[in-house]
């Protein structure tokens, strides 16, 4: 075989030789980043999975601290209603009493909501009528009254539904309690149910006041958990309305501005309706 054949041959191999190289190169540093990209991820899920035990140990925390509280909790309730029966001729003493029975209740609330959002127990749905649920829970905002402001409910037709009672009265006292903080002295509060036209599987209900209203830079963060406008708001109100919501296979929408109020639209699926896929 002649020489320049020779030397053209080698020299083929060597650059198939060095290409090959090249490429093994490229691979090898491929495969380092990925394992790198790889190894992250884990990392990051790792830590995940520990947020989540801790955020699931400290949901269990709070669940037993709530229930341990709640005992006495309910005790203060009753003596500080006792004392405003015995003081109705001491207006002074009796405002005093009230307050006591304001800040339990308020209490309550919070560790019903902080329940609700630790243990997000699903909803035992059994016929009820969304009348008195609401009825309830307009009772339970005694104490939160404002000069001049009245809530007034008008009830069109059909009023049960397939839901949770004591899930559903929490819905509505968290969004009652958002509007009352919200309407100013001399406001409204008003709340209207109907049963939807056009699928007649659903009963709205609107909930419209006259308060301040949502920014509308926040109006779609409202209902994540702890996210709060207010200086000493946990974030779990509308929160736990959402879960609720959603727990009842229903949706809620809200529209609001500043300076006119905001709207609640709720819809839940009537009693006898078809089964809904979720």
């Amino acid at each position: 075989m002649p020489e320049n054949m020779q030397a053209d041959l080698l020299n083929d191999a060597f650059n198939t030789f060095r290409d090959a190289s090249k490429k093994l190169e490229q691979q090898y540093a491929m495969l380092e980043n990925r394992i790198e990209e790889l190894n992250e991820e884990i990392a990051e899920k790792n830590r995940a999975m520990e947020r989540t035990r801790r955020l699931a140990a400290m949901g269990e925390m709070a669940a037993k601290i709530a229930h341990e509280i709640r005992n006495p909790l309910g005790s203060m309730a009753i003596l500080a209603t006792l004392l405003e029966r015995e003081l109705t001729r001491d207006n002074e003493k009796r405002k005093l009493a009230e307050h006591i029975t304001k800040g339990v209740k308020t209490l309550d609330n919070l560790l019903s909501n902080m329940l609700l959002f630790a243990t997000a127990p699903g909803a035992r749905l059994k016929e009820v009528d969304i009348r008195e649920v609401i009825e309830e829970s307009i009772l339970l905002t005694r104490g939160h009254e404002k000069k001049g402001v009245s809530i007034k409910a008008w009830y069109e037709g059909r009023t049960r539904i397939m839901g949770d009672q004591a899930q559903l009265r929490q819905l509505f006292l968290n969004l009652l309690l958002n509007s009352l903080d919200a309407v100013e002295e001399g406001g409204s509060l008003s709340i209207r149910t109907r049963l939807d036209e056009k699928t007649r599987d659903f009963l709205q209900i609107e909930m419209k006041d006259t308060g301040k209203g949502i920014p509308e830079e926040h109006l779609d963060r409202i209902f994540d958990p702890f996210f709060s406008t207010k200086e000493r708001g946990t974030g779990l109100g509308l929160a736990i309305v959402a879960t609720v919501i959603n727990a009842h296979n229903g949706s809620i929408d809200v529209r609001s501005k500043q300076g006119e109020g905001t709207e609640f639209l709720i819809s839940l699926p009537v009693a006898g309706a078809r089964k809904l896929v979720c």
